[in-house]
């Protein structure tokens, strides 16, 4: 959604000063739902695109940079190319023929939904997955996709390996599936290993399966069960005397919860060395794939 309204933008659909439509008129057009539509338009806004003024909407104030460059550089080149094209003797329809033949051997920009579970995951890995790779991807919270056929609207889904079984609803088959192995960083990994034996240890999250992942999580790197925390249900005093608090990144920790712990561990999901280059290998494989005949 924020690719789309992005290109928009830099397309002139949207002029500088213009008014966007609203997040369910975008909604409706785009077949999504209007909270997808208004984060897409808030990242516009952190990136100065546009500025949102309560009660009156979204303003477009002005396009982006990459898009002006690009533009101005691409047609210094066309324009070049042109002349040399007129000065090696073809005709405006022959150079007109040539054109509309490239544009037809060029293929589109896959178009990748990325999909996670909680606003603040969504947010920082879809950026990260975006920077890294170099591949424009839409966020998509899961919670927004129930009753949805991902894999019809996307040519690729992507979703951190953990959460491929919460696509199952969502998709015809895998095939079209691309999982991120996104782990805790070294540092973090590091500091679980060498937690000492006696400490007592308590994970906090969420939801019952994040607090699944979090306890088979500290269990591959420390030999102690920790104790399980569900933020928003358990009671803050029953925290009290941990020395080790391992939280994921998905929800804040109740008033208090961390003055209660020695020492707060908190779970940031990061990206395999080499995902710049297998990533979009992938997605190029699944979008370039054999498709087999339809059935007659």
């Amino acid at each position: 959604m924020h690719r789309i309204l992005r290109d928009r933008i830099g397309a002139g659909v949207y002029t500088v000063g213009s008014k966007l439509p609203s997040c369910r008129a975008l909604a409706a057009e785009l077949g999504t739902n209007p909270s997808t539509v208004d984060r897409a338009i808030q990242r516009l806004a952190a990136s100065g695109l546009v500025r949102t003024h309560a009660r009156q909407g979204s303003f477009v104030t002005r396009i982006p940079e990459s898009t002006l460059l690009g533009a101005e550089s691409f047609g210094t080149d066309l324009r070049t190319l042109f002349t040399r094209a007129q000065s090696a003797g073809l005709s405006a329809r022959d150079i007109r023929n040539l054109v509309d033949e490239a544009l037809t051997a060029l293929h589109p920009a896959p178009r990748v939904a990325f999909v996670e579970c909680n606003p603040r995951d969504l947010e920082r890995m879809s950026a990260l997955v975006e920077n890294t790779s170099g591949i424009s991807v839409e966020p998509i919270l899961l919670e927004d996709a129930a009753g949805r056929r991902l894999d019809a609207e996307y040519d690729v889904v992507t979703t951190p390996i953990f959460h491929l079984r919460d696509l199952e609803p969502l998709v015809g088959s895998f095939d079209n599936v691309v999982e991120i192995n996104a782990s805790p960083g070294p540092a973090v990994l590091r500091r679980l290993a060498t937690l000492s034996a006696d400490r007592r240890i308590v994970v906090a999250a969420p939801t019952e399966r994040g607090l699944d992942r979090m306890v088979a999580l500290v269990g591959q790197y420390h030999q102690t069960s920790p104790g399980r925390f569900l933020i928003g249900t358990d009671d803050v005093a029953s925290l009290a005397g941990t020395d080790t608090l391992v939280r994921n990144n998905a929800r804040d920790l109740p008033d208090g919860a961390a003055f209660l712990a020695r020492e707060v561990i908190t779970i940031e999901w990061e990206l395999d060395p080499d995902f710049g280059g297998t990533f979009p290998a992938r997605v190029n494989a699944v979008v370039h794939r054999p498709r087999a005949p339809r059935a007659r």
